[in-house]
């Protein structure tokens, strides 16, 4: 095995270029998309695509929007690390989107907005809850944005010859360019390139590094005997970091965000019908849960594909970050087929190319939606199209900067984002949850709960991070025997400075910072939601019969539908709001449900609205029970 991964041959000139033609063809779409059609002169245009994007690109935009390098390396890093209890991690964004077309497509698209904030003040007739929400919006995509260039940037100057500025510097530029100059159109026909190129790399790397490792049934055999294939583990310890709990119940409450984020709203809002947004939300699901099982599989298979050779980057230092494992295996398994290692270079950029723009170009909505037309709505569209592509290139920059910063962060790219995330990931979710189910939500409690929550999320994510010797213990590594340049003497010294087992369980302040990153934005919903109440009972909750049924639901009808109304109501906590001849009947199946929901195109809870004005004639009467 070679010395360091930038001498090997795998990676050659072809490599390079195809790498460089990835970025040009994105640009290109975007150039074509900024001279076809309406050449997005309009603000509809620019920011929905005039809500008439069809639905299959959708989809794929959706699900390599939130992925991006977090998939291509993190996962499989992570699994590698600890296991294939990874594929869990799924289910937080199947059940997510799941429940997203239960209670935000039917809320948020026939009110035909732009961008989610746009709901709040609709909801609390007041301007401070959608300005907090929208500030928390940016700085959420800004983060993302830094993360997701840095996880690219580390894996490229890992087996290249590219310094990590560079790589971050041409990811930022292409994704500025061709955003600005082409809107969402531009973004979602990428993302659609971007996808078909993703896919490609994760099944070269399954297929040839099975083969190179030895088989289907060596790799099974090498992980099981390493406990990797060990996924079903029920402990409720809320300190161990992977279990079924934790990444489930957990993960969805964490993913929770990708479903009301403004690209996922962005994305809604440009399909042509409810039936399609709904469509888009209900496959996305599936989808995210197909992509994260093979990333998994990449982790597995680059377990087994060391193992038989004897040597463990990471333990023989060959490695120093668990975000450049799976390139390094790449240019190896790919050493004597030019061109393969470039194309899964490529497809790690092009999933970091359109998460990338597709944040900018929330971003961008926002800008204009909630911070500038409300104070200028008299703007030409020109103008706003002009404001708009400014912003992009302003964040673009921002987001560079941040990258910079989190470039240095310890741990895989995953655990990085995961982490960073959480932090205004809870107010986004918390605060939509709080205002659609409960009608006596106020402005105070929303924005006082919001806070309070993210300063708890943000607390333990830095009492996480000076805590290293709280972190989980990694599995048992691949052997390190034929590593020519390791010594016996150090190979029982693990490079891995973050993964050092707990020898004794934690108490007080220590044991909440070894809570399960998974648990973090639990504990901050929760968080959220008593604070909000408690702040709204003492400030003054509005009655709920003068509470505006047209942006509330009932908890009970939207998550239970398929129990009887008598547990519909003990789920409502005493509230319920009563539509009139809208319901389901008492006993449904709920996998029934969601294939009616599907099929059929509307909502059984509630009618399909395909505007604003319909949506307003919704009758509701708002009685308090018990």
């Amino acid at each position: 095995m070679s010395s360091a991964p930038s001498d090997s041959p795998g990676f050659v000139v072809v490599d390079y270029v195809l790498f460089a033609c990835v970025i040009a063809i994105s640009i290109g779409i975007g150039i074509f998309h900024a001279c076809a059609g309406g050449r997005q002169k309009t603000g509809l245009e620019y920011h929905l695509g005039n809500r008439n994007i069809q639905t299959f690109p959708l989809i794929l935009s959706m699900l390599v929007t939130t992925q991006s390098s977090i998939l291509m390396l993190g996962i499989p890093a992570e699994t590698y690390l600890y296991g294939g209890v990874m594929l869990f991690s799924s289910f937080g964004f199947f059940l997510s989107y799941l429940i997203g077309a239960r209670i935000v497509v039917p809320m948020l698209y026939p009110l035909k907005l732009t961008t989610v904030s746009e709901y709040y003040q609709l909801r609390y007739k007041g301007k401070a809850v959608r300005l907090f929400i929208a500030t928390c919006m940016i700085l959420l995509n800004g983060i993302y944005i830094g993360v997701v260039v840095m996880g690219q940037a580390v894996a490229m100057a890992g087996v290249t010859r590219i310094p990590s500025w560079a790589s971050m510097l041409a990811v930022s530029v292409a994704a500025v360019l061709y955003t600005s100059i082409g809107g969402i159109k531009a973004v979602i026909w990428t993302d659609v390139f971007q996808c078909s190129i993703m896919l490609f790399g994760i099944l070269s790397v399954i297929i040839k590094g099975t083969i190179d490792a030895g088989g289907a049934a060596y790799v099974w055999e090498v992980n099981t005997a390493s406990d990797r294939l060990d996924i079903f583990n029920f402990d409720p310890d809320p300190l161990v970091q992977y279990t079924l709990w934790s990444l489930v119940i957990g993960g969805t409450c964490k993913l929770f965000f990708a479903v009301v984020k403004q690209s996922a709203i962005q994305r809604m809002s440009s399909c042509k019908t409810q039936k399609e947004a709904t469509t888009v939300y209900l496959l996305s699901g599936p989808a995210f849960l197909l992509t994260m099982s093979l990333a998994c599989g990449e982790g597995l298979v680059a377990y087994a594909y060391f193992t038989s050779k004897g040597c463990d980057p990471l333990e023989s230092k060959q490695v120093p970050n668990p975000n450049q494992l799976l390139p390094y295996m790449v240019v190896d398994i790919f050493r004597n087929f030019p061109g393969m290692s470039g194309m899964f270079l490529a497809a790690v950029v092009s999933a970091s190319l359109s998460s990338v723009s597709s944040s900018l170009a929330s971003m961008s909505s926002i800008t204009h939606e909630d911070f500038i037309k409300p104070h200028f709505p008299r703007l030409s569209d020109a103008t706003v199209t002009r404001l708009s592509k400014c912003s992009v290139v302003v964040y673009g920059i921002v987001g560079l900067g941040i990258s910079f910063m989190v470039a240095e962060f310890p741990g895989s790219v995953f655990k990085v984002a995961s982490s960073m995330l959480s932090v205004f990931g809870v107010p986004v979710v918390g605060v939509y949850l709080y205002s659609i189910f409960f009608p006596s939500a106020t402005q105070i409690g929303a924005i006082l709960g919001g806070v309070v929550g993210t300063c708890l999320v943000f607390w333990i994510n830095i009492g996480s991070a000076f805590n290293k010797k709280l972190q989980p213990a990694a599995l048992q590594p691949a052997p390190t025997d034929q590593c020519w340049n390791v010594t016996q003497t150090n190979v029982t010294e693990s490079v891995i400075s973050d993964v050092i087992k707990v020898k004794e369980r934690p108490e007080g302040l220590d044991a909440l910072y070894s809570l399960s990153n998974y648990w973090f934005d639990a504990v901050g919903l929760l968080c959220l939601l008593l604070v909000a109440g408690i702040v709204s009972c003492v400030v003054g909750r509005p009655k709920m019969e003068d509470s505006d049924g047209r942006y509330l639901f009932s908890f009970g009808e939207r998550t239970c539908p398929c129990l009887p109304k008598s547990v519909r109501r003990i789920a409502c906590c005493g509230d319920k709001l009563e539509q009139k001849g809208v319901g389901l009947p008492n006993k449904r199946n709920l996998a029934t449900f969601f294939l009616s929901s599907l099929a059929k195109g509307y909502d059984p809870v509630q009618s399909t609205y395909s505007s604003v004005e319909s949506r307003k004639t919704r009758s509701y009467r708002v009685v308090a029970l018990g």
